[in-house]
């Protein structure tokens, strides 16, 4: 059992630590240069996280922004209300990451959201079609829902 457990230990080192070392510090080394180390020091891992990656909630205020930033077709006026109507929902406010994701590619709201677009055209069909999206363009199609 011993020689099992130490097998097992140096196998999970090998594939998960070592095999990764040259890669992690060439990164490692890659954010100091372009960040600095002082300023890494300042954040805790999970404010790192956000910094990189965005928050993982779409708050009131994001939703908001979201909104108003958003480009809507004219043709898709009243379906694009429905859409922020159920994202004001408050049952439904933990699938706001999930809706993001949908649309843009990534569940996580941006910490830096000035440049945020978001925009809403038509496409063919009726109540039979579910919506597209492309992702690139950060835009969604909605059929001609009644």
């Amino acid at each position: 059992e011993a020689m099992k457990l130490a097998w097992l230990k140096a196998t999970l080192r090998s594939e998960l630590v070592d095999s990764v070392a040259e890669a992690a510090d060439a990164f490692r080394s890659g954010v100091l240069e372009v960040a600095g180390a002082a300023y890494l020091v300042l954040l805790s891992a999970s404010e790192l996280q956000q910094e990189w990656s965005g928050r993982a909630q779409v708050r009131d205020e994001d939703l908001r922004l979201w909104q108003s930033r958003a480009k809507i077709n004219p043709a898709r006026k009243q379906q694009a209300q429905w859409f922020f109507e159920v994202l004001w929902d408050e049952k439904l406010r933990d699938l706001r990451p999930n809706v993001l994701k949908f649309t843009t590619g990534s569940d996580r709201w941006p910490v830096d959201s000035q440049n945020f677009a978001f925009c809403v055209e038509p496409m063919d069909g009726g109540d039979d079609m579910l919506p597209r999206a492309m992702t690139c363009g950060n835009m969604l199609q909605l059929p001609s829902y009644t």
